[in-house]
């Protein structure tokens, strides 16, 4: 298939599949196929798995039907005993102005990945073979690609839909019992079809809760590594807050919250916000800025979303600047006429938890999330038996915006990143973000749609 310009397109979305009520989930598992490839830490990848002056190589003929052809796992694999196991999350859509198969920043992946890759002591691919296993197994399980979202009649902005969601992996394959690098390393690349990670409740809002005593990363860790152990940590405490009515975690520097400054009159207060489960947060401040937690503690995942909402509000802060004044203004946080003339400011650095009393809005932010809005935060009472005589805060937060329905802030914002996703919005900061999944391997690696 080929569009009016004569660039190749993918077939078209499955018959028979619901995909706009499809859960976030393993979706179909009978229906795609994925790709594994293997080596060891000595060999590392090389020419021989995929040799790009070539396009061939191991790779080529490295699909396997999902359920059909299940990994060979043993008990004593490493990466079921060591936890050495990195993954990436991206998604891949149809564009409602092209009909080509587009995928968002997979450049931004790749270097998280490497980073993984790294600390936990696995061979990184080679950037040639990333891109190319990522084109491949979308190009084997293109009919899962759902429909184009159809686009908004009165804004022309494109709506929320489905996605195919695809996930690398590296891990440690081998068999052993000592504590050292795997003998066998994995890769491998496999899709599903899926919804909203929090579907059915971006118009209400997330309620959220504020964990003050459980840690999910700390100074020195791998709180900024996409690894299997980051997610188990939260497992546990997530189901706590569901079961008490909320929706996720939020997390805290619990040292900075153990160990305030001398002086300080609240320490929950002057304590250091991390992210959730599987999202990072922002406010939205009555003086004009958007902040979001930063990177050099090295205990917040690098998100690629994240990224995407800085550099977007940083790119269009002039067109955000009314749309701030009139969040701010029907938040009544702020004087009229100072309001009318508020800057735009865009910043990562510590949030306090403090700072989210002077918040008119809070979203937060994921490849599977994309961008929806918090409605509240707050904590829950602790048991007099796990307390032990201890004194603990309190906190209990509502926002003027995100209870009934997202704040003007982030509802453009998420308008400006659907635009983006649907080739309707561009700037030389977002030339390359999409990647055509039916260009030639070269051009997919570059980026950018033509």
């Amino acid at each position: 298939m080929a569009n009016e310009n004569g660039n190749k397109l993918p077939p078209p979305p499955k018959d028979g599949v619901p995909f706009n009520t499809l859960p976030w989930n393993l979706n179909l598992p009978d229906e795609h196929s994925y790709i594994h490839l293997t080596t060891t830490p000595d060999k590392g990848w090389t020419l021989e798995h995929y040799d790009p002056s070539t396009d061939g190589g191991a790779l080529l003929d490295s699909h396997a039907h999902y359920s059909s052809t299940p990994l060979p796992i043993y008990p004593s694999t490493t990466s079921l005993n060591y936890g050495t196991t990195i993954w990436e999350g991206l998604a891949c859509r149809r564009s409602p102005m092209s009909q080509k198969a587009l995928v968002f920043r997979p450049q931004k992946n790749y270097a998280r990945f490497v980073n993984g890759a790294r600390a936990m002591c696995l061979p990184p691919p080679s950037y040639e073979l990333f891109m190319r296993a990522l084109q491949l197994v979308l190009q084997e399980n293109a009919e899962l690609i759902p429909p184009a979202p159809e686009l908004d009649p009165e804004t022309g902005v494109p709506q929320g839909g489905a996605k195919l969601y695809i996930r690398p992996m590296l891990l440690g394959s081998g068999q052993q019992l000592g504590l050292h690098a795997s003998p066998q390393i994995s890769l491998l690349f496999f899709v599903s079809p899926t919804g909203s990670y929090f579907q059915g409740k971006a118009m209400g809002g997330l309620k959220l809760h504020l964990e003050r005593r459980r840690c999910r990363a700390a100074r020195g860790g791998t709180g900024n590594v996409k690894c299997c152990g980051n997610y188990a940590v939260t497992m546990r405490p997530l189901l706590d807050a569901k079961e008490k009515g909320f929706h996720d975690n939020l997390y805290l520097e619990l040292d900075t919250y153990h160990n305030p400054p001398p002086g300080t009159s609240s320490r929950l207060h002057q304590a250091v916000l991390q992210e959730l489960s599987a999202a990072n947060i922002f406010l939205v401040l009555k003086t004009g800025e958007i902040v979001t937690p930063g990177l050099k503690r090295g205990t917040i995942l690098p998100g690629v979303t994240r990224d995407t909402v800085l550099t977007l509000a940083s790119e269009f802060k002039d067109e955000l600047a009314p749309i701030m004044a009139e969040s701010i203004k029907a938040a009544g946080m702020g004087e009229e006429k100072k309001v009318d003339d508020v800057e735009v400011t865009v910043s990562e650095r510590d949030v306090l938890v403090g700072d989210l009393l002077n918040a008119v809005e809070v979203f937060v932010t994921g490849t599977a999330a994309e961008v929806v809005p918090v409605q509240s935060i707050g904590t829950s009472e602790t048991s007099a038996e796990e307390l032990d005589g201890e004194e603990e805060e309190s906190l209990s937060v509502t926002f003027p915006h995100g209870v009934t329905s997202p704040g003007p802030v982030t509802t453009k914002l998420l308008e400006m990143l659907r635009e983006v996703l649907a080739e309707k919005r561009s700037s030389e900061a977002t030339k390359d973000w999409l990647c055509d999944v039916y260009a030639s391997a070269e051009d997919f690696r570059k980026g950018g749609c033509n």
